[in-house]
């Protein structure tokens, strides 16, 4: 398989940065709206197909938002319902956030919800029980395991290529983690968030060429905020400096470097990349001994 034949996955988590990022019990703001529309122009200008994990209070606060991006031929799927990282909750409450989006999203669209990936990818080995409880729920791949650990998630060692699952009650689920590369001897995250807007454009395409040359698609993911430079002058709402910095740096620059990808590779939703995944290798979580 040459590099120009594998699709790569885009993918969007449509959320409002105030919201999710600084207190998940404030309401969203309208800037999450005007900046998915900013996506979904690019990604219209581009003929770029993608999957948009929509988060349930974004779906009840902009039900136009959510038909829009269904007409214009994008794969809808969960991204949870109120942006509750999902190492603080219970299995229990974890259960009723996972069905109240779904059903949500599946009342408006007319479409099952089978694709999911949690707030800032907090599943990690302390909360393993959570891909128990997607696929008890129904949903049938994840895309919430980052293959490295990071200061605040992500699982060390886990496959960076598409895999199948075995969950510790012995189900089986499709995951296809964010896109990694191997860059001075270390694993380095290219597919998306921070990463993508402080690396240079330059190192985003060496990545994804490389996940591509071991005969793998990568998957890319963002937020509609990274379109919305201009969001810290004017929400109006006071932001720690340090915060402004690290949310706010290369956001100017980020819509150049993904008008630049989608041209340079073939991109398509998660669904159309499973659909093109043959044969995967099964793998299986273990939290270390004593941890």
């Amino acid at each position: 398989m040459s590099n120009h034949s594998i699709r790569n996955a885009i993918s969007v988590d449509v959320e409002d940065w105030l919201q999710s990022t600084i207190d998940p019990s404030l309401p969203l703001t309208e800037r999450f709206y005007h900046s998915t529309r900013k996506v979904l122009n690019a990604f219209d200008a581009k003929g770029v197909r993608g999957t948009f994990f929509i988060l349930g209070l974004a779906a009840e606060k902009a039900p136009g938002l959510v038909r829009e991006i269904q007409q214009a031929g994008h794969e809808i799927q969960s991204h949870g319902y109120g942006h509750e990282l999902v190492h603080t909750l219970t299995p229990e409450t974890f259960r009723q956030d996972l069905d109240r989006s779904k059903k949500l999203l599946e009342d408006m669209t007319g479409q099952v919800v089978t694709g999911y990936r949690a707030p800032a990818f907090t599943i990690t080995l302390r909360n393993l029980w959570a891909l128990d409880v997607l696929v008890e729920c129904g949903y049938e791949y994840d895309s919430s395991v980052f293959p490295l650990e990071t200061g605040r998630y992500g699982i060390d060692g886990a496959p960076w290529f598409p895999h199948r699952l075995k969950t510790p009650a012995g189900y089986e689920l499709l995951e296809l983690p964010v896109a990694s590369f191997t860059c001075c001897g270390r694993r380095l995250p290219v597919g998306g968030g921070g990463y993508f807007r402080l690396f240079p454009y330059l190192a985003i395409r060496r990545g994804i060429r490389q996940v591509n040359a071991a005969g793998y698609p990568a998957t890319i993911y963002m937020h509609p905020y990274e379109y919305d430079p201009i969001e810290f002058k004017e929400l109006g709402y006071p932001v720690p400096f340090r915060q402004r910095l690290h949310q706010g740096l290369g956001r100017c620059r980020f819509p150049l470097k993904v008008d630049k990808m989608l041209d340079d590779f073939p991109f398509g939703s998660m669904r159309e990349v499973i659909d093109a995944l043959g044969d995967l290798p099964t793998h299986e979580y273990r939290i270390p001994h004593g941890g």
